[in-house]
């Protein structure tokens, strides 16, 4: 799934993994070394390792205050959710039927285990003895229902496009519910990690309606945490679900209040006072003073990726040669450094790696991708060559939306690289409410020739991206590239029931397509968790996004 920050728009499809009750995942550990920024005017070399997990909690704490950098969510309501804050909270509400770990792989959830009889065809058995916080027992029409209206546009599901290819969902038994496909979708298995998976009380949900999920109409879920109050304006409040299922992951916290504060400044203050314990997304231009602190600040793996791309498909950034022009342009380490003070990394293209890092056919991948060139350190005379070649009469303008530092100065980056270049770029902030309908309406993209977000994928799989940049009508395809190398590839990886065989379609597809430069991808962004000294347990890589992650924050030794 991806969402863009100043976008909030959502698309999620994802890959196949086959799992058993079980499945035991690997944690994933890396360490790199990024050059950080310090408050003073120039960078500093600072290491950065980067990992999934924080210390274990050793006990367990009365209440947890956590920030919501993004904001007061619109709603909770797990098929309307896709965006930071709806997702860090919903997902300790209600949960899926796969459970995504902190390696970015998918295990159990409420599906104790999935068959496939044949490739239109998914079995998924639901776990015995879980119940809804009222008391009443989950059962398959429970998951037929949420499934079905996770894919409902009439519900308003931003999950709705991850069900592309589902013909019929149906309850097979008491704890069985089958999916049929019109085509194989390698993808759909790991959707199920996401809300696209997430599981309501169909007699709460229908009476509710459409006040589902809102301050007024609550939720009636099945997670480790059940929904307390939303104070509008203030804080949303869960308390502990002690009747909770599963004993591994009963929660240490007896409640969580969550503070919308939008702020970076006032952000830090209140962490660093200790009036706030923790956050994801801590900013990053408070790096020195967050590490200066009493808590401690953590870098995880993540599949945000920050980039720009065309928004038509005509005038100068619709020739692939304007795009690949900027690609060289840009320095992307000097983004990394400046931009996201070194909590960051090179990414050659729009696919980030941790989205394949647990899959079984992980080398295919890797390999492929180490094949792209790496565009990481400019090339300015081939950039001036290439605008030379295209001689654009007038200026670019490329859309923000207002709210990210880090944006707002990587988009001055890109404006004096592409000067250099001679290329002119004019910057176009937009408030979130026009930016975000840049992505539902075409209309709102007239006058605009490039878009620059922050977004990310919620789930495992590699063809989670590929087809809405590359397949003719693809949701992101704004400048309609169409290859029928590519389209056949991309749909070949979607429809081959063998990893490896997905793994070789989706190389071969972005071998072609990532020269066009379909986005111009400028860094992964890492996942920064801030956390007091007071409290530890939750994962520090990117998989928080659909994880009942709080359940694992408790007192630290």
């Amino acid at each position: 799934m991806r969402i863009h920050r100043q976008g909030r728009t959502k698309i999620l499809r994802n890959a196949r993994t086959v799992w058993t009750a079980g499945a035991i995942g690997v944690l994933v550990i890396t360490s790199v070394t990024a050059c950080g920024t310090s408050s003073g005017d120039g960078p500093t070399t600072t290491a950065i390792s980067l990992t999934s997990t924080t210390p274990a909690a050793t006990g367990a704490v009365d209440k947890v205050t956590w920030a919501l950098p993004a904001g007061e969510p619109t709603t909770l309501d797990p098929a309307k959710a896709g965006d930071y804050s709806p997702n860090t909270v919903t997902v300790n509400l209600c949960e899926s039927l796969l459970r995504l770990k902190p390696d970015f792989s998918a295990g159990p959830g409420l599906a104790e285990s999935y068959t496939q009889p044949d490739p239109h065809t998914i079995v998924f058995r639901i776990r015995s003895g879980v119940k809804f916080w009222d008391d009443t027992p989950l059962t398959a029409a429970d998951v037929t229902y949420s499934l079905r209206r996770n894919m409902d546009p009439e519900v308003g599901a931003v999950t709705a496009s991850g069900f592309h290819a589902v013909t019929s969902i149906e309850a097979s038994g008491p704890l069985e519910v089958t999916v049929r496909l019109s085509v194989p979708d390698a993808q759909f298995v790991n959707n199920m990690a996401g809300l696209a998976g997430a599981v309501s009380q169909q007699k709460f949900a229908e009476k509710a309606g459409r006040s589902y999920g809102t301050a007024q109409g609550g939720l009636m879920c099945t997670g480790p945490f059940s929904f307390g109050s939303w104070t509008p304006g203030d804080s949303i409040v869960i308390k502990r679900n002690d009747a909770y299922w599963d004993p591994a992951l009963k929660p240490k916290a007896a409640q969580f209040s969550f503070r919308f504060v939008t702020d970076p400044s006032t952000l830090t203050s209140a962490l660093v006072a200790g009036e706030i314990d923790g956050t994801y997304e801590a900013p990053v231009a408070s790096l020195d003073a967050l590490r200066a602190s009493s808590g401690k600040v953590y870098f995880g793996p993540s599949t945000q990726s920050m980039a720009i791309g065309p928004a038509t498909d005509s005038g100068p950034a619709a020739d692939p040669r304007i795009r690949t022009a900027i690609d060289l342009a840009v320095d992307k380490t000097a983004i990394i450094k400046t931009a996201l003070r070194g909590a960051g990394a090179p990414q050659k293209t729009f696919t980030p790696r941790l989205v394949w890092d647990a899959s079984p056919a992980r080398k295919i991948y890797e390999d492929g991708y180490a094949a792209l060139e790496d565009t990481s350190k400019p090339n300015l005379d081939k950039a001036k060559q290439l605008v030379a070649e295209v001689k654009p009469t007038r200026p670019l303008v490329l859309a923000i939306g207002v709210g990210s530092p880090a944006l707002t100065q990587t988009a001055t980056i890109v404006q004096a690289s592409a000067k250099q270049a001679g290329l002119d770029i004019e910057i176009k902030q937009l408030q979130p409410v026009e930016f975000s309908e840049l992505f539902y309406d075409p209309s709102r993209r007239q006058g605009i020739d490039l878009v620059g977000t922050i977004g990310y994928l919620e789930v495992p799989g590699a063809l989670s991206y590929a087809p809405l940049f590359t397949l003719p009508g693809g949701l992101f395809n704004w400048n309609n590239y169409h290859d029928a190398g590519v389209t056949a590839e991309i749909e070949a990886a979607s429809a081959a029931t063998d990893p490896a065989k997905t793994a070789e379609h989706f190389v071969k597809a972005q071998a072609i397509y990532a020269p066009a430069r379909l986005q111009v991808t400028l860094a992964n962004v890492h996942e920064v968790l801030y956390l007091n000294n007071r409290i530890t347990g939750p994962p520090s890589s990117f998989a928080y996004i659909s994880s009942p992650w709080a359940a694992s924050v408790g007192a630290a030794s």
